[in-house]
């Protein structure tokens, strides 16, 4: 498990990409309640929330869906640095974490278990964690700062990628039953002839094709965009973007840069085309 956290905090810090890279999840000044907040599709994969507060009583929250039977693993964790670790226990911020059926649990700071992240020769201390079986559905993560500080929290504990998004889980459309009809047998008239016209657009198998640093390729909301040249000028670091090369990165791309007008215009150059249907 520290290995897990220890690889997940690397790929924050470093923007390592590997074909399992942990997602990390940065929550910003807008994610003050568990539903603004993003949403960890699976709570089983290893993620790495990071939380930042300049002053007392701000707030940060996110949530992560579970299955019954699942493995709830929640580890508090704090770099060696100031003002974390001049902190005492009682100014660190506070988490809460509520089940799916309403039972709210405190995390508890006993414990300051040091180990180097070997990855960038960070020195953390593990302050806290929580391991226990998890009901159905989805668990909300409440931070509430008593002092200027930061805090990392290890979700999860599989070594997959991940889905994070923002809003309501999507649910399947129901699909509407057939009803019967009756009509009159219609007089019969020359059939056309069929000519087949290819679909404009680019094909999921194209994108899927461009997967690396050096061809990246990426779906946002329908349209197909060409990431190559904004992945090592990405503010945020290149694992961000080397992260959806090659798929569907609408649902990441809007939990990192959701409401904000930069990204968003910014990624108006790369497009290429609509995706093919």
């Amino acid at each position: 498990m520290r290995k897990i956290v220890a690889m997940a905090i690397a790929f924050t810090l470093l923007g390592v990409n590997n074909a399992s890279a942990h997602q990390p999840v940065n929550l910003g000044k807008s994610d003050t309640t568990a539903a603004k907040g993003p949403l960890l599709v699976d709570g089983t994969v290893s993620f790495a929330v990071r939380a930042s507060f300049t002053k007392a009583r701000e707030v940060r929250a996110f949530r992560a869906q579970l299955k019954a039977g699942d493995s709830l693993e929640v580890q508090y964790l704090i770099i060696d640095k100031a003002p974390e670790n001049k902190l005492k226990v009682n100014q660190l911020p506070t988490l809460v974490i509520t089940s799916p059926s309403g039972a709210r649990q405190v995390m508890k700071l006993d414990e300051r278990t040091e180990f180097l992240e070997t990855f960038s020769q960070t020195l953390y201390f593990y302050l806290g964690r929580i391991n226990q079986r998890a009901e159905s559905g989805i668990y909300n993560f409440t931070m509430t700062s008593k002092a200027r500080s930061a805090i990392t929290l290890g979700v999860g504990y599989r070594e997959v990628p991940g889905d994070v998004i923002r809003g309501a889980l999507p649910t399947p459309a129901a699909t509407p039953a057939t009803t019967p009809s009756v009509s009159a047998s219609p007089t019969p008239t020359p059939s056309p002839s069929v000519s087949s016209t290819p679909e404009a657009g680019i094909t999921r198998a194209q994108v899927e094709m461009r997967n690396s640093k050096n061809a990246c390729w990426s779906i946002i909301d329908e349209k197909v965009y060409d990431l190559t040249r904004w992945i090592d000028s990405h503010p945020g670091g290149p694992s961000y973007i080397q992260f959806i090369c090659g798929k569907d990165g609408t649902n990441s791309f809007k939990a990192q840069h959701s409401g904000r007008a930069n990204p968003t215009a910014r990624l108006a150059d790369f497009l290429l085309g609509p995706l093919a249907r």
